[in-house]
């Protein structure tokens, strides 16, 4: 059947399709993945197995983050401050975000994003900032988020990850309730080899970028 001109022909790039070399998504034009749920639940993993197969990705902001202060003798670690922490991970999950958008229609991986912070206000109790909120709704990710749960044989607490797994399963949560507030579609990730989830990852984000 022939298409029509008005309608693009899709071509592949790293194994996702591509209309006039962007990504679309439902309409939108938004090549950005996440892979967010429990803490230790093997998303930094997966992400490395993305990065081998040659695509960009953003590794997670929070460790960084807890590297940098205990590296610098700082105090914005989840465990000593947890609302400075929280308002640094935001800001440089926002400028990371925004770093990745001259990718020209390229994917990008991200390990969690910003709209985790929407999530950890809650854990704490406190209110989420309206700039918070207003940026979280306007900066959008692709469909669907890929969320990985809570995987105990995995769960290794470490220098930059010292809370216990009843705190990975209250993160779960947390994070599967803010992006569902925001309007995603979420899409659990299987519990398996990090290349069988890699996989999973891309057959579902391919399945999703048809038009």
């Amino acid at each position: 059947m022939t298409q029509s001109a008005a309608t693009p022909m899709p071509f592949l790039s790293g194994g996702l399709f591509f209309y006039d070399g962007k990504y679309r998504n439902n309409g939108d034009d938004v090549p950005f993945f996440v892979i967010t749920g429990a803490s230790g639940g093997g998303k930094s993993t997966i992400l490395d197995e993305l990065e081998q197969r040659g695509y960009q990705v953003q590794p997670e902001i929070g460790r960084e983050i807890v590297k940098d202060q205990l590296a610098n003798g700082g105090a914005a670690l989840p465990w000593l401050d947890a609302q400075a922490f929280n308002g640094l991970l935001f800001e440089r999950s926002v400028a990371a975000y925004r770093s990745h958008q001259d990718q020209n229609g390229k994917p990008v991986f991200f390990d969690r994003s910003f709209i985790e912070c929407v999530a950890f206000s809650k854990i704490l109790g406190k209110p989420v900032p309206e700039r918070m909120l207003d940026i979280s709704s306007t900066l959008r990710f692709a469909n669907p988020v890929f969320i990985c749960p809570p995987w105990a044989e995995i769960f290794r607490k470490d220098q930059e990850r010292q809370h216990d797994f009843l705190f990975a399963q209250k993160d779960y949560e947390a994070n599967r309730a803010a992006y569902e507030e925001l309007d995603y579609e979420l899409v659990s990730v299987p519990k398996a080899p990090a290349a069988e989830r890699a996989d999973f990852i891309l057959e579902t984000a391919l399945q999703n970028s048809q038009v």
